[in-house]
């Protein structure tokens, strides 16, 4: 059978956004997965904010998702939201900046959950990176929280593996944007949450 023809609302600037969704559809199919296989092993969970001290940058294709995630959210969270953001860039252009935890992180859990990026929905889980040192050769790496008595059950099945996973979010991103230039998670709340800020009463 013949491959269907795109229909005529999938242009060409909707494409990277849908091979974007479908990598995050992958990660979370192959996710559910893993927790199902190794239940009591994977503690992952929203909430679980250990991995999240820290402030990232996304690449431009998630910049854009989690703009629009945030800028529909409801008007206190964009508010608390802009308030940490701000607070960070103030912390990291101080003379002896801290560690700033990321500013999506609202009473010790992510406001940005459904939209958060690859890089926060596949940490914790075993990963397989590349070894530059032996191309042959791959490391494996897992949240120390995780697997703590079983980690030998892992096999080759039961990894992410980041050099897939990763090419396919830079080449999603640099179709969308060729720039590929990262932003800080601050940066796209604070653009996010502009409009909102900028009415009288502070609804968008």
């Amino acid at each position: 059978m013949s491959e269907a023809l795109p229909s005529p609302e999938c242009s060409p600037e909707a494409a990277p956004q849908a091979a974007y969704r479908q990598l995050l559809a992958d990660i979370e199919r192959f996710a559910a997965v893993l927790r199902q296989r190794f239940p009591t092993s994977i503690t992952c969970r929203l909430g679980c904010t250990g991995c999240c001290q820290q402030h990232l940058t996304v690449l431009p294709i998630e910049a854009a998702a989690l703009h629009e995630y945030v800028s529909r959210l409801d008007a206190p969270t964009r508010a608390r939201l802009r308030q940490q953001a701000q607070a960070a860039q103030e912390q990291e252009a101080a003379p002896t900046p801290a560690a700033v935890p990321c500013p999506a992180l609202v009473d010790g859990a992510c406001a940005v959950y459904p939209a958060r990026p690859v890089l926060c929905r596949t940490h914790g889980f075993p990963l397989l990176y590349l070894d530059e040192d032996d191309p042959t050769d791959g490391i494996l790496d897992v949240c120390p929280l995780n697997f703590t008595d079983d980690a030998d059950a892992i096999t080759h099945w039961d990894v992410f593996d980041m050099t897939v996973v990763n090419t396919r979010l830079v080449a999603a991103s640099l179709a969308f944007d060729p720039t590929g230039k990262r932003q800080f998670i601050a940066d796209i709340i604070l653009a996010a949450t502009a409009a909102a800020a900028s009415e009288p009463d502070g609804q968008a």
